[in-house]
């Protein structure tokens, strides 16, 4: 099933799980790790507990690029820190908990996705590059 596949099925029935899930395995391939994370959760958003999207999602932080020098961390830590929309993220005393569980306990994480909402979050601050998994 193709990526123009899994549009038309997502048109025809926007609650097909398996479009979402299809679609963000072709991002994946494709090396479009935001657009695979957007489209598995499209599908977590459907149902919080779908082990694809949530396997889906996992992948695409797993790809996220780690090896950076401290100057260049230093740097992409001060841009992300210029969105506000980080700085909320940051300043929210459950998300640094959720951060500091996920530090502690890496199988964490495949719990905070099943919540699109921290899911969206943690993506946010993986595409800005402030925080990276390994």
């Amino acid at each position: 099933m193709g990526l123009a596949d899994c549009e038309t099925a997502i048109k025809l029935d926007s609650n097909f799980i398996k479009g979402y899930t299809r679609k963000g395995n072709i991002h994946l391939v494709l090396k479009e790790s935001s657009k695979a994370m957007s489209a598995f959760q499209a599908a977590l958003a459907l149902d919080a507990s779908n082990s694809d999207a949530l396997e889906g999602m996992k992948k695409c932080y797993e790809t996220t690029p780690t090896s950076m020098t401290a100057e260049e961390r230093e740097q992409t830590a001060q841009r992300a820190m210029a969105d506000p929309e980080v700085q909320q993220i940051m300043q929210d005393p459950a998300m640094r908990s959720i951060l500091q569980q996920m530090q502690e306990d890496p199988k964490a994480l495949q719990e905070h996705l099943r919540n699109p909402v921290i899911g969206e979050k943690i993506q946010k601050l993986i595409s800005s590059g402030l925080i990276s998994l390994r």
